[in-house]
């Protein structure tokens, strides 16, 4: 009886550490520029969808998942807080001036 309530307490705990684990990495937010499609889809982004967001890179907002069709606004708003759009540095080369 006694391996029975230690093995059910270990459950408990390794479960509680499983869901805690789920719960940090769904808070993570990911860049639409750069995540991968794996990435995409574990934060909820069904794969077909995530495809199409790949294929349509850059962005420059995440809104513009939206606004491209790309997302539902009911998905969208769901997911929003966990997606960036960060922006490419600007190349050095691109910032001199043509004649030099």
């Amino acid at each position: 009886m006694t391996r029975r309530r230690i093995a059910g307490i270990l459950f408990v705990i390794a479960a509680l550490a499983l869901s805690s684990l789920a719960i940090a990495q769904s808070k993570k937010q990911i860049d639409i520029n750069s995540a991968t499609e794996g990435e995409m889809v574990a934060i909820g982004i069904e794969k077909a969808a995530a495809k199409k967001i790949i294929e349509a890179r850059p962005y420059r907002a995440k809104t513009e998942l939206v606004s491209r069709q790309l997302l539902t606004r009911e998905q969208y708003d769901k997911l929003k807080d966990q997606l960036i759009a960060k922006q490419p540095a600007k190349e050095a080369a691109s910032s001199k001036p043509m004649g030099k």
